[in-house]
């Protein structure tokens, strides 16, 4: 078909090979835009070559060049899809659902208090350090590390995200893991933070059979399943004030991935506030929450801090937890 330049035998060629793309990536939920550029390239590139070849056929070749730009130009076998919404959750929203997860609030639906404490830690952990439901779920019960720090002269502690430790023995359904192997990383944690895990791993984790920091009632390993229902739980406790101010972004509740998002969002202004230019600050973000070099996440939350209203940029100075905390008994502590 290209040596005799049979065009009608060409486009009916292309147009089956597009058909055949869309298929294929519509079944198999996969983008064969790249394959289909490869084939117009190569129709093209030889028919250059052709022209290159022939100095009598060049403006024939040269008109049905142009005629095959026309026809697919803009045609792809997979639509481009559109931007992500922005799910980081109004600051009104963050402070109403702390409130519902403090073990000390009258809000707070948990029936007991190591179910208050343990979704306490849950929620600090996703919406300080942007943990996923995955690494939630595989946290050993010492994944907190501390050391001796000389600058400081006191402690300094960090979180280990790492592989499931005890993968050839967990018996969940839906087995938790690591997204990617860029997902590995150290996290540096705050001291109230610690002091929760503390009180939590004191009071209401002893007995535990399973070496997980998280686990169920029935003392097993928490599911993502359970992480889910903890935030259905949390979502019908909202106001309808709370209820509005998601709506007005498209959600219809909070969902864990909502406060990796909102601390995504929040972590990106800390570091431009801080002096960083957008490349650092970009770069600084793609380690702490484990994306890839090839990863488009830290750009979309550029553009979901930049496109928030400031007054939706939450500072993270821990007093509504320092307030619960010196609430506590010295007997809790």
């Amino acid at each position: 078909m290209l040596s005799e330049l049979d065009m009608p035998a060409l486009e009916s060629a292309l147009s089956s090979f597009l058909a055949s793309l869309r298929n294929d990536g519509h079944l198999r939920e996969i983008n064969n835009n790249r394959t289909w550029d490869s084939a117009k390239s190569f129709v093209r590139d030889i028919m250059r070559h052709l022209s290159a070849s022939s100095a009598n056929d060049y403006e024939k070749i040269h008109s049905r060049l142009i005629r095959l730009d026309r026809l697919y130009s803009l045609v792809t076998p997979t639509r481009p899809k559109p931007p992500a919404p922005i799910r980081a959750l109004p600051v009104a929203v963050v402070e109403e659902v702390y409130e519902i997860f403090s073990p000390t609030s009258s809000r707070n639906p948990f029936r007991n208090e190591a179910l208050k404490w343990r979704n306490f830690l849950i929620f600090l952990l996703m919406l300080h350090l942007g943990l996923r439901r995955g690494e939630i779920a595989i946290l050993p019960a010492d994944a907190i590390k501390s050391d001796f720090d000389v600058d400081t002269g006191g402690e300094k502690y960090w979180l280990n995200i790492a592989e499931n430790p005890y993968d050839d023995e967990d018996s969940r359904f839906n087995a938790p893991s690591l997204k990617t192997a860029h997902s590995r990383r150290q996290l540096p944690l705050s001291e109230e933070i610690v002091l929760v895990s503390d009180i939590f791993l004191a009071n209401y984790r002893r007995g535990t059979t399973h070496g997980y920091l998280f686990g169920s009632q029935q003392d097993k390993p928490l599911s993502l399943r359970s992480i889910h229902r903890v935030f259905e739980v949390v979502t019908k406790n909202l106001s309808p004030s709370a209820k509005n101010a998601l709506a007005a972004r498209s959600l219809s509740g909070v969902c864990a991935h909502d406060l990796r998002h909102t601390c995504a969002v929040n972590r990106l202004g800390r570091y431009i506030l801080l002096g960083d230019d957008l490349d650092v600050a970009i770069e600084k973000l793609r380690v702490f929450f484990g994306w890839s070099p090839a990863s488009s996440m830290p750009r979309h939350y550029a553009r979901a801090y930049f496109e928030s209203n400031s007054a939706d940029m939450w500072d993270e100075n821990y007093d509504r937890l320092l307030a619960t905390l010196r609430s506590i008994s010295g007997k809790e502590l």
